[in-house]
């Protein structure tokens, strides 16, 4: 099976849910353009929009989705045999040979087997050590994150590992499915409030963090391993590193008024934003921080609003239980 960009687990995806996007657009604005995903996640919706005919400007706060888009939307040169024989030569590396490094000492027995973690330690110090293009290195390291990731001895994030001691999985690496778009991607690692100030874009897609649970402390392991700062102070036994700089404000009791900043500073024809409708959930750090009647009126401000709801399967932590759960779409003509 290729390895698209979309082919991993992430709290909130938007994968199940790009027709359904698309279809947003299409009746309020037929033409092309540029298509800005201001928290853009895994990319899949950029990914797809360029598909479509869009350009895009695709966007994050996390490096390590960053190295993704780059891996699979960036236009630097690459020369996919040598990934292939690099990829090769690193699958053939049996981790119980390797040495213990940076890596399987933090999270060896953890997150993952102390062989599996080894591993990948010794293939990230491997990855800087390479002659590579810029381009060549991203899809390296996309291709042992995403290995990474699937391997992991958790639910899907990295918030906890789970109690029971995990197994070798082996770090078998896949190169990504690289393919060509009429559109151009243009990629950024910043704060979507300040990215607004410095763009203009046809169409807006928005789908910001909804609740207090921050993307940093779901995907640490994953920013670490891609940052590659090797940091030594961590927190507790989840073992996350010092991040308070890529918590974000859309987590927090003032979510309402940085999106209004954000859509106040937004210079869009049309803007499509996503949240869901868990206002009420058992785990209170499950509910949304911004209201409906909020998000409406901040969007009425620049033009008229349509709501589109989509039934959609919700993420559990084990504390939620959520019936009827819903996307919905607030779509917004701008005046």
């Amino acid at each position: 099976m290729d390895l698209l960009i979309g082919n991993r687990r992430y709290t909130g995806s938007k994968k199940a849910l790009l027709n359904d996007i698309y279809e947003s657009i299409t009746p309020l604005y037929k033409n092309k353009g540029v298509f800005a995903d201001l928290f853009a996640g895994t990319g899949a919706v950029s990914a797809f929009m360029l598909t479509k005919g869009f350009n895009v400007i695709v966007n994050d706060n996390l490096r390590s989705n960053y190295v993704a888009y780059q891996a699979w939307l960036g236009k630097g040169n690459f020369n996919f045999k040598k990934l292939e024989k690099i990829v090769s030569e690193f699958n053939s590396l049996n981790g119980k040979k390797l040495n213990r490094n940076y890596f399987s000492n933090i999270y060896g027995g953890k997150y993952f087997s102390v062989t599996d973690a080894k591993k990948i330690g010794y293939l990230r110090d491997k990855i800087e050590k390479i002659k590579l293009t810029e381009r060549e290195k991203n899809i390296l390291l996309a291709s042992l994150m995403y290995t990474t990731d699937k391997i992991a001895n958790t639910v899907g994030h990295f918030e906890h590992f789970l109690s029971k001691d995990p197994i070798d999985k082996g770090v078998i690496l896949r190169l990504p499915k690289i393919e060509k778009f009429t559109g151009y991607a243009s990629i950024y690692n910043t704060d979507a409030n300040k990215l607004v100030r410095k763009i203009t874009c046809d169409v807006a897609y928005i789908d910001p963090p909804y609740n207090t649970r921050q993307y940093v402390n779901f995907y640490h392991v994953l920013e670490n391993l891609i940052k590659w700062e090797k940091p030594t102070e961590f927190e507790g036994t989840s073992m996350k590193f010092k991040r308070n700089h890529l918590k974000s404000d859309y987590s927090k009791s003032k979510a309402p008024v940085v999106f209004k900043d954000l859509i106040d500073n937004l210079k869009a024809k049309l803007i499509v934003v996503s949240y869901n409708n868990t206002y009420f959930a058992k785990s209170s750090a499950s509910n949304n921080k911004i209201s409906k009647a909020q998000l409406l009126a901040i969007l009425s401000r620049k033009g008229k609003v349509l709501v589109k709801e989509i039934k959609h399967k919700s993420f559990n932590s084990g504390k939620t239980d959520f019936k009827n759960h819903k996307e919905i779409l607030y779509v917004c003509k701008v005046a």
